[in-house]
């Protein structure tokens, strides 16, 4: 195997893009950026979920921030919206049956204003009009005439009373109680004292004729009663049609003026009938002694007075007067009550109480008929939010109800607002991870939101994206104020866009990112003595300044290798012993650490323990990709011989969990290594994933890897012997510093790719692998011809060591093991 056919060719390193290729000289010739790039099938998605109406279609915009969620949302709501019909206007009016329950109602566009100014007006006409027709004298002249005949009656009735007394030798005198009678005698009232002194024979006399006058009366008096019923009725009737005949014509108007709309006209007839029935709260009349009140008794007049009003006003919940199309609604603050409305409560004299007046409206009710936008973790941190829009879709009606009312454990008697039929269209934006968790433990959530707008981190690098991302850079620039980018910058901007996703055929989605360095650029450009436009120069100094900002963690690392803390060799060889390459994300910053990996192997039953595993140090991946690597050694070695061997492998100086399965190839390699008794080259760093029949599979961040321990190599300086080892399919992955590429070029790096772990053990110790031949036996001085001849020993040494404790105690011994270390291990430079 030629190990020159391994070396990944220096224009793999990276993923340069050519300024000249561009077709522009700086942004400034450049078009602005249009439409949504890279995420088709988000933007199938949402086409289709904006334009299905069928129940259960809402969306559920998934994706990670920065990749243009909201802004492609934003624009697709409101081109779909301005093609809708803008919805009607809901307004909350009194119920003259059930007080407490107002009722909702539907106007078409614009007319709930309308409709609360007239009947505003309409009660300003009554509470004027009204008093004035009271003091007519046409008012006065009805009101006697319908009282007339049943005043004389009453005068009638009188009358007979008084005849009757006094027939009966008795004056009569009317009091709040009754009538009095008082016995006569010579035509003068008998006072008690004159009562007293009339014999016992008279006064029982004056007694009986007194029973009688009563009982006459008390006939009369109920007579008298329902007469006075009857003038109050007609009084009343003479009121209440002179009222009917003060709004009569107003009332004419408005029902001209909404005869298509029932629920209005319902409501003016049953409202006419009620200012008729409640004439004295239009005549009440302020009075001097009012006027001299005190400021507390002022207000409390005034109070009274506004809720006795109250009723006649119409609360326009939702006024669309104003709307061009269907409504979008982004709530960027989901609380229960910003979403689904409120009952707001006033204060007054140690009491609170409400009206329909305090009836506000939510998110979901400005939203109706339209489109309404949240963003999914708002949505599930807010109590009661979430399961309270799940009822809301399923019912297809908007309840507006505080939330306390809910778990109340006590009923309360407050309003209970008519719901109002929703038609609204829920947009909820959230990660891939929420949508996961919502499908995986709400049973609801599918039948809800039926459509998955997925927006992808990376996008194809073609040409024609190249120039989308030139055209994004424009509209960045015309938008901020920002110094036009000349195209060596545009073209650090697609590299450094496919660094971001360690894919040189790809470019990252994740404009925030991109946006947050041209900004970046930007203020090196005005630092650069005011240069007028951002070149590549530019973008380099904002890349490295922002590094320089987060490193300083990989900075330590780095001096306690360079200082030998922590021990990592860059030269000479040493068996069992190879630098493998691990990752750290310090969340504003990724950089690659080496990490020493050393094996031991003594006589065993074939075991291969991992230390930092036994430790429980690992995580789940780790220890699949462990089990696998014995899995490659019982297949390769193990097929027609005993394996009588334990080794022992460990990471160096890790004191963290470790995860992942990168470091499988290079456990491999320090295991063969320690079989084989020929040393690795310290000069070279492995990662890769192993399966069990020794292909290298890929794994992730080769490019901070490589870079990792190049800078360690750099610090302790570069030999021309040093490299990598990375998976084959990872050079696709590869966009390395131009530092790292051009030591590269120069030949004092090298990268290596590797499909198996045969090509990985050559490149490790210089000695080919070796196939088998038709027997089954490795040629002479390769790895595995090695490997074998020392199984092969340590199967001789175990038969030995089982041979002895026979002779001894004539048993054969629990482990296979005979205690001796095989002499197999040193180092070499």
């Amino acid at each position: 195997m030629n190990l020159e056919d391994l070396k990944v060719p220096p224009e793999q390193l990276t993923a340069s893009c050519d300024p000249d290729a561009l077709g522009f000289e700086t942004t400034d010739e450049v078009g602005p950026l249009e439409k949504t790039v890279g995420q088709d099938r988000a933007v199938g998605a949402l086409e289709f979920g904006l334009n299905i109406d069928a129940p259960g279609y809402n969306i559920y915009v998934a994706g990670h921030p920065g990749t243009g969620r909201t802004t492609t949302l934003t624009n697709f709501l409101n081109s779909v919206a301005r093609n809708r019909p803008a919805p009607s206007d809901w307004c909350y009016v009194y119920n003259f049956r059930d007080p407490m329950k107002p009722i909702a109602v539907s106007l078409p566009l614009g007319m709930g204003r309308e409709l609360a100014q007239d009947i505003e007006g309409l009660v300003a006409d009554c509470r004027r009009d009204i008093p004035r027709a009271f003091e007519s004298d046409e008012y006065r002249q009805c009101g006697e005439e319908a009282v007339k005949e049943v005043q004389q009656q009453l005068e009638v009735i009188t009358r007979e009373i008084e005849s009757e007394a006094l027939q009966a030798g008795f004056q009569v005198q009317p009091s709040q109680t009754g009538i009095i009678t008082t016995p006569l005698k010579d035509g003068q009232p008998l006072s008690r004292e004159q009562y007293q002194q009339l014999p016992e024979e008279e006064r029982e006399v004056l007694r009986q004729e007194s029973d009688k006058l009563q009982e006459f009366i008390n006939r009369k008096l109920a007579e008298l009663r329902r007469l006075e019923r009857e003038a109050t009725r007609r009084r009343s009737e003479v009121d209440q049609d002179t009222v009917l005949n003060v709004v009569a014509p107003v009332m004419g108007e408005l029902k001209e003026k909404y005869q298509e709309i029932p629920q209005v006209l319902d409501y003016l007839q049953e409202m006419r009938q009620d200012v008729a029935s409640h004439v004295g709260d239009f005549l009440a009349q302020e009075s001097q002694e009012q006027t001299q009140q005190t400021t507390e008794a002022a207000q409390a007049r005034r109070f009274a007075e506004e809720e006795r009003f109250a009723r006649y006003q119409v609360n326009v919940l939702v006024d669309n007067s104003e709307a061009r199309g269907a409504p979008v609604i982004f709530e960027y603050s989901p609380t229960y009550y910003n979403t689904f409305g409120r009952l707001d409560y006033r204060l007054r004299f140690g009491t609170v109480a409400t009206d329909l007046t305090m009836i506000r409206p939510g998110a979901i009710h400005r939203a109706n008929g339209g489109y309404l936008a949240v963003q999914a973790k708002d949505i599930l941190a807010n109590p009661g939010v979430w399961e309270t829009l799940k009822r809301t879709l399923r019912s297809g009606e908007a309840r507006i109800e505080n939330i306390g009312e809910q778990y109340s454990p006590i009923p309360t008697s407050t309003l209970t607002p008519e719901p109002i039929p929703l038609n609204v269209k829920i947009v909820m934006i959230g990660t891939p991870y929420i949508f996961q968790m919502l499908q995986t433990l709400d049973e609801d959530f599918r039948k809800l939101f039926k459509v998955k707008a997925d927006f992808d981190l990376s996008m194809d690098r073609t040409d024609e994206n190249t120039r989308f991302y030139a055209a994004f850079i424009c509209n960045r620039c015309r938008d901020g104020d920002i110094r036009p980018f000349h195209k060596t910058a545009v073209a650090r901007m697609v590299q450094y866009s496919s660094r971001l996703v360690e894919r040189q055929d790809k470019l990252t989605t994740r404009f925030i990112d991109i946006a947050d360095l041209i900004t970046e650029a930007n203020h090196w450009a005005a630092q650069d003595g005011e240069s007028p436009v951002v070149t590549g120069e530019h973008i380099i100094k904002a890349i490295d300044e922002r590094i320089f900002r987060s490193n300083l963690p990989e900075e330590r690392i780095h001096e306690l290798i360079n200082d030998g803390v922590i021990k990592i060799d860059t030269d000479g060889e040493v068996i069992g012993q190879v630098n493998g390459m691990s990752v750290l994300d310090m969340g504003d910053h990724t950089f690659g650490r080496p990490l020493r990996i050393t094996t031991r192997t003594s006589l065993g039953r074939g075991q291969v323990a991992h230390i930092d595993r036994e430790t429980q140090m690992t995580g789940r991946i780790h220890n699949k990709g462990f089990l696998i690597l014995t899995g490659y050694l019982m297949g390769k070695f193990g097929q027609d011989r005993p394996l009588n061997f334990r080794s022992t492998i460990g990471f160096e100086q890790t004191y963290d969990e470790v995860e992942g399965d990168s470091a499988s190839s290079a456990e491999l390699y320090a295991l063969l290594s320690s079989l084989s008794g020929l040393p690795i080259n310290q000069g070279i760093a492995v990662t890769g994933s192993v399966n069990q029949r020794g292909d290298i599979q890929a794994i992730g961040g080769a490019t901070y890897k490589i870079e990792g321990f190049f800078d360690v190599c750099k610090a302790k300086g570069l030999t021309g012997n040093q490299g990598v080892v990375i998976p084959k399919d990872n050079v696709r992955n590869l966009v390395l510093r131009d530092e790292v590429a051009q030591a590269a070029r120069d030949g004092k790096f090298t990268i290596y790719a590797v499909n198996s772990v045969e090509e990985g053990v050559q490149i490790l110790t210089g000695v080919p692998s070796g196939e088998p031949d038709a027997k089954g036996e490795y040629q002479e001085g390769t790895v595995n011809y090695q490997i074998v001849q020392k199984l092969e020993y340590l199967a001789s040494k175990a038969k030995e060591s089982a041979a002895r404790s026979e002779d001894k105690d004539g048993t054969s011994p629990d482990d296979g093991s005979a205690g001796e270390t095989v002499p197999d291990e040193g180092s070499s430079s």
